[in-house]
């Protein structure tokens, strides 16, 4: 039996079943997949009036916590709420409850993740170790002071006699006129490891990897399942170029002399398939074996020149594919690698404890002028909300202990809602986590995206948090959370529509995109109903 019951639409209602699913399960952690046009904010908005003006059991306004990407989403929502709120009260004009609702929606916690965080700092600013009066700092300072710290960072090891192991690292990680490659480094792993919920930690498990190619095979290193899969991307796509090849070579007027070509080098590119799935001892052994033979000459007037040009190509493509990863990973025999490894590890370590202490300095330096960058937000959030914050293990989001001020948010928001889920990162499912409810069978977190619209991956956003949870959730919430497809879309024509499930089914899927553009993931034309136009045109 469904663990939702749900009401069937309400008689004259305008909404979709899927819509009226999203607007009034509960019981659970939810999420729904909005597609584009699907109506996503009408949904939400509703959400929370039912929420407020529920016959059974009322909320305040206020015990919601409605996370947005943007300010001016945060705006716009705000502004929705107050207008169904006096159109609620034109229609109960009596309601004490719908006037307190009213009043109460100014302070109510409809805001970007960041607004919230700040909100809690300014409230618990005791628990840590931050001045009340910090300010938050531009992007420009921000990249000034970074500079400034980095600078002075090293200008002091330059300076430290015996200091071999750093003359090393910049020996190793940057080029005979400058050293600005190896500071880009530092700084990128610092950013890397704010987003996550343990920077020193996530840090401290690169230097693990490095201690790990003593004691282990290459292929059980814990980035090699990563990298094979980026080989077998390669090959796949290399394949795919031959067989293109191939059908090009048996046109009429194509290069036929050509096809036992295609067919010699797709056995390469097979017998290359076939050891990545073995070792990579084999693998490395099969790539400095293959080789693709001389083309076949196709000269005359029966052979069209520009298929003879296109399949020439491709087979080019296909070899640069190849002699590109030979050069760039298998150069070298495993074992050497192994070798490589083991003995970067010193430099490795020397170059972590940089990126440790360029992360102290720089705290210090914003801490001593008061300010705060939105990192420092989350994280001063994420210590005030976590009971066990003194301790530096690497734990997943949600597997931390709340605290008391965490308790407290917990028993304020009778449900937490946010908006554009895919782009949330680990350090922001954290603090998300810690003032929900307990276990996604149970909980109150409702969360609405579209990973096929996640773009902020270059901003560390963490898309396979939401792909992890569309994948376990069920459509019916038995056993875990429960998930929605809103995929019908009210804004676009049946052609842009068609044209744009058409692209995408060609270049997205699993291994390019993370998702499968299949039947729930594409776009359906939803009838365009009068009554519902002003309220979803405006949607996202």
């Amino acid at each position: 039996m469904a663990k939702t019951n749900i009401a069937p639409v309400p008689e004259g209602a305008t909404w979709t079943e899927d819509q009226w699913k999203a607007i009034m399960a509960s019981g659970q952690d939810i999420l729904v997949a909005a597609a584009a046009g699907s109506g996503k904010t009408a949904v939400l908005v509703e959400r929370i009036i039912k929420k407020i003006t529920s016959e059974s059991n009322p909320i305040d306004v206020d015990e919601l916590l409605v996370v947005t990407f943007t300010n001016a989403s945060a705006a716009e929502m705000r502004h929705r709420i107050g207008e169904a709120l006096e159109k609620a009260i034109d229609s109960n004009p009596a309601s004490t409850h719908l006037k307190k609702q009213l009043s109460l929606l100014n302070r109510a916690s409809i805001s970007t993740l960041h607004s919230f965080c700040l909100e809690v700092i300014r409230k618990y600013y005791y628990l840590i170790d931050v001045d009340p009066g910090f300010r938050i700092a531009d992007e420009t300072e921000g990249q000034l002071l970074r500079d400034e710290v980095i600078e002075d960072l090293f200008e002091e090891e330059y300076g430290k006699a015996d200091n071999q192991h750093f003359f090393n690292l910049v020996d190793t990680f940057t080029n005979d006129r400058s050293d600005e490659g190896l500071k880009d480094i530092i700084v990128d792993l610092f950013d890397f490891a704010r987003s996550n919920p343990s920077p020193d930690a996530y840090l401290d498990s690169i230097v693990s990897m490095y201690e790990a190619a003593g004691s282990t095979e290459i292929e059980n290193l814990p980035f090699m399942k990563v990298l094979i899969a980026d080989i077998e991307l390669q090959l796949q796509g290399a394949k795919q170029l031959l067989e293109k090849g191939m059908e090009i070579a048996k046109m009429p007027g194509g290069p036929a002399p050509r096809a036992v070509n295609f067919t010699e080098d797709l056995h390469v590119i097979d017998t290359l398939l076939a050891a990545k799935d073995r070792s990579w001892a084999e693998l490395y052994d099969a790539i400095q074996l293959a080789n693709f033979g001389r083309a076949k000459t196709c000269r005359g007037d029966e052979f069209n020149k520009d298929l003879v040009d296109k399949a020439a190509k491709l087979r080019d493509r296909t070899k640069k594919i190849v002699q590109d990863l030979r050069g760039e990973l298998f150069s070298r025999k495993p074992e050497s690698f192994l070798k490589d490894m083991q003995e970067m590890k010193p430099l490795i370590a020397v170059l972590i404890n940089l990126v440790k202490e360029f992360s102290s300095r720089f705290g210090k330096v914003k801490q001593d002028r008061g300010l705060v960058d939105f990192s420092d937000l989350e994280h001063y959030t994420l210590e005030i909300l976590t009971a066990n914050s003194g301790t530096e293990e690497a734990m997943p989001a949600g597997d931390s202990k709340p605290s008391e001020a965490a308790l407290a948010y917990r028993e304020k928001f009778k449900e937490v809602l946010v908006d554009e889920y895919q782009d949330t990162n680990m350090v922001q499912e954290a603090i998300l986590q810690l003032v929900t409810a307990e276990g996604e069978a149970s909980g109150n977190l409702f969360m609405v995206g579209d990973v096929k619209q996640s773009i902020y991956k270059f901003r560390l956003a963490e898309p396979n948090l939401f792909l992890g949870k569309y994948n376990r959730f069920t459509s019916n919430g038995e056993g875990t959370g429960l998930k929605i497809d809103l995929a019908k879309n009210f804004r676009s024509r049946r052609e842009v529509l068609d044209g744009t499930n058409y692209l995408f089914k060609q270049i997205m899927g699993i291994k390019v995109g993370e998702i499968h553009y299949d039947e729930n993931a594409e776009l359906k034309k939803g009838a365009l109903i009068l009554k519902m136009m002003s309220s979803l045109w405006s949607c996202s």
